[in-house]
């Protein structure tokens, strides 16, 4: 399995989350 970093953001409109990964 690969692993990426998870970064998670706060907004007025709600909230969530975005998988970026590394290896491409």
């Amino acid at each position: 399995m690969k692993t990426g970093k998870v970064k998670w953001f706060n907004t007025q409109k709600g909230y969530g989350f975005i998988v970026t990964d590394l290896c491409l």
